[in-house]
């Protein structure tokens, strides 16, 4: 039946929330990937493949080969990426359930994601894809592989 997915019992302002998030995610992995394909040509077709989590170490050890100090900022923003991983699968894998007030929620391990704390993560997860886009079209776009 159309519609079905209106009878999801969650407010407007929730759903947006963690949909911008994922899409937010969506375009912080795929600067990763394009980063990793940069580094070695020819890998976004197995790289797309992968998980998040995949795609996180495929960007580690491209970047780990090019042996910049850690406090450059490819590297940087590559164990950033890591970190932001897990926060999107804290989202993405959550439990739904229904807090204190009734609402409904996600919830990861006993505690559940707020508005505020979704935005945050979209907010990470923005910030990092500019770091990482930043250096694709900054940094690797001068890098010879």
């Amino acid at each position: 039946m159309n519609n079905d997915r209106l009878r999801v019992p969650v407010d407007d302002e929730y759903s947006k929330a963690i949909g911008l998030a994922m899409f937010a995610f969506a375009r912080l992995e795929w600067n990763a990937v394009w980063c990793i394909e940069k580094l070695a040509p020819g890998s976004i077709g197995p790289v797309s493949e992968r998980t998040a989590g995949g795609v996180g170490k495929a960007l580690a050890q491209q970047v780990a080969a090019l042996g910049l100090p850690v406090d450059h900022p490819l590297p940087k923003a590559t164990v950033e990426y890591e970190r932001l991983v897990k926060v999107r699968n804290g989202i993405c894998h959550a439990k739904p359930g229904t807090d204190a007030l009734g609402e409904q929620r996600l919830f990861r391990e006993g505690v559940f994601w707020t508005i505020e704390t979704i935005n945050d993560a979209a907010d990470d997860f923005t910030a990092c894809e500019i770091k990482l886009n930043d250096l694709l079209y900054g940094f690797l776009r001068h890098t010879k592989t």
